[in-house]
């Protein structure tokens, strides 16, 4: 398993399988996906029309994968079926890829996903439409300090050094009794 492997699996982003069919109005080619921008990322994109023999039939269109939108060559004639199949989560590798370069290791790079999550916590506290609908992620803020709090510890408690720092030490050793 890599590293990008063992951060998903610690912070719990897997890739996961999505497959969203619609029907086209005639007038649009570009259609935004259930998943991407703001809140995940798609990768290992495709899509299909119905062809003349019912079947479905792959296409050339292109995916913006950071924003879920997939555009296709012309516009899609008014109740033509199409799907896009693909995968998705709340990170990209691409930002799996800086929490695993600033924090060094699978916790480091937890702890790294953890204060992303923090601070786009902040932009979606709490809030009450017109119609009465109430939505409230304060709870998840608390969730997420308490977890950086127990992922601090633990990193807190880790062992320093390791087997290169023990043989950084033997070198020093050596030098300074065998002289």
């Amino acid at each position: 398993m890599n590293l990008s492997d063992s951060v998903r699996l610690r912070i719990q982003d897997p890739w996961r399988w999505d497959e969203e069919q619609r029907v086209g109005d005639g007038t649009g080619s570009a259609f935004k996906l259930k998943q991407g921008s703001p809140h995940s990322n798609v990768s290992a994109a495709s899509a299909f029309v119905v062809g003349s023999d019912g079947g479905w039939s792959a296409t050339g269109a292109a995916f913006e994968t950071a924003l879920g939108l997939v555009t296709f060559s012309g516009r899609i004639s008014a109740n033509t079926a199409w799907k896009a199949i693909y995968q998705w989560s709340v990170f990209s590798d691409e930002q799996i890829g800086q929490f695993t370069a600033v924090g060094g290791d699978v916790l480091g790079a937890s702890l790294e996903a953890i204060r992303t999550l923090m601070f786009d916590g902040l932009k979606r506290a709490r809030w009450m439409a017109a119609d009465g609908t109430q939505y409230d992620d304060t709870a998840a803020l608390s969730l997420l300090k308490n977890m950086y709090e127990l992922l601090k510890e633990e990193q807190r408690e880790a062992p320093a050094g390791g087997i290169e720092s023990w043989t950084e030490q033997q070198a020093h050793y050596s030098n300074e009794y065998n002289a």
